[in-house]
């Protein structure tokens, strides 16, 4: 995460950061508190995708790097939950700030 983000920025960038761990979690390292960095090198796509706010290309990243990336099969429903969620964290967060 950037120290220089607005604070909006950077708790929209925790709440991801969650989904991604506790959601999407390809891997299935949710219960591990010493995996919390597993997805990190993923965070600055995933964050800029939620920002652009298209649910199909937040999904087809997801879908690339289970796939491609980590060699892992794609669980669909489970990346279109995540990128919904974080879109709606996108929003809520949009809205109080």
């Amino acid at each position: 995460m950037n120290e220089n983000m607005l604070p909006k920025d950077a708790d929209l960038y925790q709440r991801i950061e969650e989904v991604v761990h506790y959601i999407w979690d390809p891997i299935g390292v949710s219960g591990m508190p010493q995996a919390r960095d597993e997805y990190h090198s993923y965070m600055t796509a995933i964050y800029g995708r939620v920002q652009a706010g298209n649910l199909e290309d937040i999904v087809e990243y997801l879908k690339w790097a289970a796939s491609e990336n980590m060699g892992l099969s794609f669980d669909k429903e489970k990346a279109i939950e995540a990128a919904k969620v974080m879109l709606d964290w996108k929003e809520f967060i949009n809205e109080n700030s």
